[in-house]
This record gives C-alpha cells, sequence and structure tokens, in this order.
C-alpha cells in the first residue's frame, strides 16, 4: 500500500521553522499498530492520520508521537487542517470539524501565500485547575535551579487539566527557562510524583520575539535534557493557567506564545480566550502552516 504523504512546520512563515509535523490525508484501512510503527520510523514530534466521513466537512484524525497516541495537539490539528485543503478535502469557505476522541475541533483555514497559509482551530475546555503543587523548594531541586529563578510577583505554579496534566511554573527570565534541566532523582523524592502529570510547562515573560508575550517550554521526564519539544498540546492548559489569575478580569484576552529560539525552530502561537463566570474556557489558537514534504510511503500490505 502506496499512501501519501506530507510533512508541515507549524507555527511559524519559516521554512525550516516550528514544529515538524507529519500528515498523511488518506489513512483509510490503517490500524493503529501500523499508525504506531509509521510515527516510530519518521520520529517526528507528531504524525496525524486522517480519514474521511460522510460529512466533508468532518474528517476524523488520530496523533501519534515516536512513542504513543495522543489525544490533542494544537500544532496537530493546523498541520492537518492544511494539508486537507492542499489535499483538495477543504470546502470553499475553508471550515472543518476535526473528530478526535473526545469529540469535533473547529477549524478555520484562512487565506494562503503560497502554498503557505493561516490556520486557527477553536475549542471549548473544562480544566480543572489544583493549587496543591510541591513546594518552591522542591521545584527548584527538579528544575536544577535556584530558588530565586522561580516564580513572579503575581503569579504561581499551578497543576492545570484539560485532557491532559501540565504543572505550569512560571520562571523570573529567559536565561532561567534555558537554564533548566530536570532532574530525576529530585523529582523522585518531592511530592511530584504523586500528581498526575509527568510534564512541566515553563513559561516566563521575556522573550527573544517583540510580538510575544511568554516564552514557554516543556520539561518532564521523558523529555531529553536539552530537548525543546512542541507545546500546542499544552496550550489550553496554560490559557486556563491565565483565566484562573484572580486579577484577570472577565471578558477576551488575547497573547503570543513563543517556543523555540531563531537558531532552533521558534514557534509562534496566536491565542484568545473568553473569560466567563461559570462553564467551560472556550479557546482560540491559531498560525502559520509551512508545507514542506510531498511524497509517498510504502506500506506492507
Amino acid at each position: 500500500m502506496d499512501l501519501t504523504l506530507y510533512t508541515a512546520d507549524v507555527f511559524t512563515g519559516q521554512p525550516f521553522g516550528g514544529a515538524q509535523i507529519a500528515v498523511f490525508p488518506r489513512s483509510d484501512g490503517l490500524d493503529a499498530a501500523t499508525m504506531q510503527r509509521i510515527a516510530a520510523e519518521l520520529n517526528l514530534p507528531g504524525t496525524v492520520f486522517v480519514t474521511a466521513t460522510a460529512d466533508p466537512r468532518q474528517h476524523r484524525v488520530r496523533t501519534f508521537t515516536p512513542r504513543e497516541e495522543i489525544d490533542f495537539a494544537g500544532q496537530a490539528v493546523l498541520a492537518a487542517a492544511h494539508i486537507l485543503a492542499i489535499d483538495g478535502q477543504a470546502p470553499s469557505d475553508g471550515r472543518l470539524d476535526l473528530l478526535h476522541g473526545f469529540g469535533p475541533v473547529q477549524v478555520r483555514l484562512g487565506a494562503a501565500q503560497g502554498r503557505t497559509g493561516f490556520v486557527q482551530f477553536s475549542r471549548t475546555v473544562f480544566p480543572v485547575v489544583d493549587r496543591f503543587v510541591p513546594t518552591a523548594d522542591e521545584l527548584a531541586g527538579i528544575l536544577s535551579l535556584e530558588r530565586r529563578a522561580l516564580g513572579e510577583r503575581d503569579l504561581q505554579a499551578l497543576l492545570v487539566a484539560c485532557e491532559r496534566p501540565y504543572l505550569i511554573l512560571p520562571v523570573r527570565s529567559l536565561d532561567a527557562l534555558t537554564a533548566a534541566r530536570f532532574d530525576a532523582a529530585a523529582w523522585a523524592a518531592s511530592h511530584a510524583p504523586s500528581m498526575l502529570a509527568q510534564e512541566l510547562l515553563l513559561f516566563c515573560r521575556q522573550t527573544e520575539s517583540p510580538q510575544a508575550n511568554f516564552h514557554a517550554r516543556l520539561i518532564g521526564p521523558d523529555i531529553a535534557p536539552r530537548e525543546d519539544p512542541p507545546i500546542g498540546a499544552a496550550l489550553p492548559a496554560f490559557a486556563a493557567y491565565l483565566a484562573a489569575q484572580p486579577n484577570l478580569r472577565a471578558g477576551t484576552h488575547t497573547f503570543v506564545v513563543e517556543r523555540g529560539f531563531d537558531a532552533t525552530r521558534k514557534s509562534l502561537l496566536q491565542a484568545e480566550f473568553d473569560k466567563r463566570a461559570g462553564g467551560g474556557l472556550t479557546l482560540r489558537v491559531g498560525g502559520q502552516v509551512v508545507p514542506m514534504i510531498q511524497g509517498t510511503l510504502g506500506v506492507p500490505d
């Protein structure tokens, strides 16, 4: 079986930047085990498999890392939608529903400049926020940082879960965020293993890009010391973290998150959320997508 394969750089307008995602826009007939083997073979941060439904506006998607299937990743949603448009499977008005295991994610395709385009998705999440987190001393040990490198005057560490829980932690500077290294021994000796979160989302207000409001980075037990993985899956939790701040007024709030650097595949994630009393949190996330490779992958029948 020959499968059509695309790759795209996501959350960037520049080739060789952003998050690298593979998309198979016509993956009917593949089982989960084969999808996982393909994702491991490609060894990219995300591989998306798309299958059609009876409704041309709706497509089922499954996303795999080289190690496992994941419920959701923002970079995968953007890549899949843009590749569907290139593959001739998107309606003329550019509106799609990408069906995940938890339900649909609404996607809007913006105007394209050549083959590069802007894509935005919208979804409502129902976050759970927990203020019970490891102590500052424990967190500093886990991150291999001095305690004074942690925190902001008006922000504190929180455990936030949408589909997946994250320990979200402010640091004082970009230098501290870059210098952080996960210490497995300190993690094991702390209260952290009693939480469900296996990844820490570090962020600071200092950025390399003038248009960004935050710089963010994921670290954790399964992330290599110098790896800087995509953060699209964590963005709903980060928006919920911001919405949970008591001094943030109700209304619509916009922000831009930077991941990586110009020299190391920078991503820029444009987001907004609606803070309302009660109910869920409505989030909209957008970014540029640059298609890079088109070809075929041969899979044994």
